[in-house]
């Protein structure tokens, strides 16, 4: 007689188990998710879009950040090497503002020529509001208004080149600063010429000294919008800070230096052509005033700067002397009311 011993497992647990054998329940998705986190992980690279997003880059929409989108798409569409691909966006975005600059070019060059009757009017208008005289600040107000509309000046198109300029170099300094410091793929050998590593300082100077040359030409040319707006003073000044500022630049990345490379040398070509008589006719641009005039008048900032400055003291001083006028006033009202003596007029 054969003995018969109970089975372990109830008869519904081994179907399933019998089931789980011939088929997959889990269907692959956990294997599937992870496979593809592990493919996304270990083949994106640099020529693909979203490679920047991926390394912790293009998070935001700040200047910075916008930038590397840019660097990126122009990377990944032309196939340019890193160093042809900073080139090539600065270009890109320095002809994109070329139009503003244009703009505050003509704006200056329209209000030289008034520049003593400004001055002069802003003069009298800062005198009158010291004084509390408002109608004579309306007055000269007023005549301010018509003299920068009859020479066609609009001072909000001045400042349109100096904060495009502003927003669009510190982003390209900052978001190529966070590339070099993320170590981009590409970055440490897609390089040119003596600088193939873009992550290093450049150990010959050589994109430094290149640079700074770039720059201090373009301040010798009139700056960005060829409108000398510098006293003889300052405008050395500027055209040998770029040199110094080498003591800072030689610890800078290549890929850093070739914006500011690329940068500085259209700022030159963009100074030579808004210098031009040619140029400026054709594309509806006020001339430029003769520099020997121009030399007259212009005092230089330091001189302008000292100017203000009185001028600011004047005021000030003329408020206080209103004030105690004012104070002077008030305390001989205040005596005459205690002592019954306000004289009421009657109106006629």
């Amino acid at each position: 007689m054969g003995m018969r011993f109970n089975s372990t497992s109830s008869p519904a647990e081994q179907v399933t188990a019998d089931i789980a054998s011939k088929f997959d329940t889990t269907l692959g998705f956990d294997e599937s998710a992870s496979a593809v986190a592990d493919t996304l992980t270990t083949t994106l690279t640099s020529d693909q879009f979203g490679y920047l997003k991926s390394i912790g880059l293009c998070d935001s929409y700040w200047p910075s950040d916008i930038i590397q989108y840019l660097l990126e798409a122009v990377h990944v569409t032309t196939g340019l090497p890193w160093w042809a691909t900073i080139a090539v966006t600065t270009l890109g975005c320095r002809l994109a503002l070329f139009p503003l600059f244009m703009a505050s070019s003509d704006a200056m060059a329209r209000s030289q020529p008034i520049m003593n009757e400004t001055k002069e009017l802003r003069k009298e208008i800062n005198l009158a509001t010291a004084a509390g005289d408002t109608a004579l600040r309306q007055i000269k107000t007023l005549q301010l208004q018509a003299l920068n509309k009859k020479y066609g000046v609009k001072h909000s198109r001045m400042f349109l080149s100096p904060l495009a300029q502003v927003s669009y170099g510190f982003g390209s300094f900052f978001g190529i600063r966070e590339m070099s410091n993320a170590n981009v793929q590409g970055f440490a050998d897609q390089g040119t010429l003596w600088f193939q590593d873009l992550l290093a300082p450049d150990p010959y100077l050589g994109l430094q000294v290149i640079s700074a040359c770039c720059y201090s030409l373009s301040f010798q040319l009139g700056g960005e919008t060829a409108v000398n707006q510098f006293g003889p003073t300052m405008k050395k000044v500027f055209v040998v800070l770029p040199f110094v500022s080498i003591l800072v630049t030689m610890n800078f990345s290549a890929a850093i230096l070739v914006y500011f490379t690329v940068n500085g040398f259209f700022s030159i070509l963009q100074g030579r052509l808004l210098r031009s008589p040619g140029f400026r006719k054709f594309a509806k641009l006020q001339p430029l005033m003769d520099p020997a005039l121009l030399a007259a008048q212009n005092k230089g900032m330091a001189q302008n700067f000292t100017e203000t400055w009185s001028e600011m003291k004047s005021n000030n001083d003329a408020k206080m002397k209103m004030n105690e006028r004012a104070k002077k006033a008030t305390a001989m009202q205040f005596a005459r009311a205690k002592a019954g003596k306000v004289i009421i007029q009657k109106r006629k």
